[in-house]
């Protein structure tokens, strides 16, 4: 719960502090950002041109005009990647322990600009008017200061998301082409997703997600062991 502060004049030698309480806008989250990793978005996950068998340079670029074998195209469904991938869960727990910190530190904030402002209400006729004018200010710089703390730990939440997010889909796509390159399967894999896919309707012979997923938590339990 937020605290605005007021300064309100009963005459020249006295000052009174007012706080007022405001219902928060965002249902009792401080920082409105859903903490979760995605790959939604990601429509053509590896696209690798292959010609009788050969594997061709990543960096080489190639004419589609000289391909004239089959194209072989398979899906990986993105959600049960985000659901049964350990690097994943790992990630998104540890984003929303980070998320957890920062709502914690805006909390005790609030918290200690509250009993401060409560102490001065209580023991401030004991002080000076130089004393009352400086707790004023303090208080008041502290309350506007509020605000800007929120944003800051937003935008770090958000950096954090962004990172993790470019990690996982760093380890997905580096997995996947080293697997097309071990297997020599597909000239396309595309990324299937409940919200975000391009895909209308595919035939579930396409769908490698099984064998994609037990590769990735093999590897990263290879991974976690080092």
């Amino acid at each position: 719960m937020r605290d605005e502060f007021e300064v309100q004049d009963r005459n020249e030698d006295n000052i009174e502090v007012v706080t007022k309480e405001t219902k928060p806008r965002n249902n009792g989250s401080l920082f409105p950002i859903i903490s979760t990793l995605s790959l939604i978005g990601v429509v053509v996950i590896l696209i690798i041109m292959l010609f009788g068998g050969n594997k061709t340079s990543p960096a080489k670029q190639v004419d589609s005009e000289t391909f004239t074998g089959e194209l072989r195209i398979a899906y990986v469904n993105t959600d049960s990647i985000m659901l049964e991938y350990e690097y994943a869960k790992d990630l998104e727990a540890g984003l929303k322990t980070y998320q957890n910190q920062l709502e914690s530190s805006y909390e005790s904030q609030l918290r200690r600009l509250q009993t401060d402002f409560e102490n001065y209400m209580k023991t401030g006729d004991k002080l000076t008017l130089t004393e009352q004018k400086r707790t004023e200010e303090d208080l008041a710089r502290r309350e506007r200061e509020i605000p800007q703390l929120q944003q800051e730990s937003m935008v770090r939440l958000q950096t954090r998301q962004m990172e993790d997010n470019e990690k996982l889909l760093n380890a997905v796509y580096a997995f996947i082409r080293d697997y097309n390159e071990k297997n020599d399967n597909y000239n396309i894999i595309l990324s299937k997703s409940y919200v975000s896919s391009a895909i209308l309707y595919a035939d579930t012979v396409m769908d490698i997600t099984k064998e994609i997923i037990e590769g990735l938590n093999k590897e990263y339990k290879q991974v976690k062991k080092k």
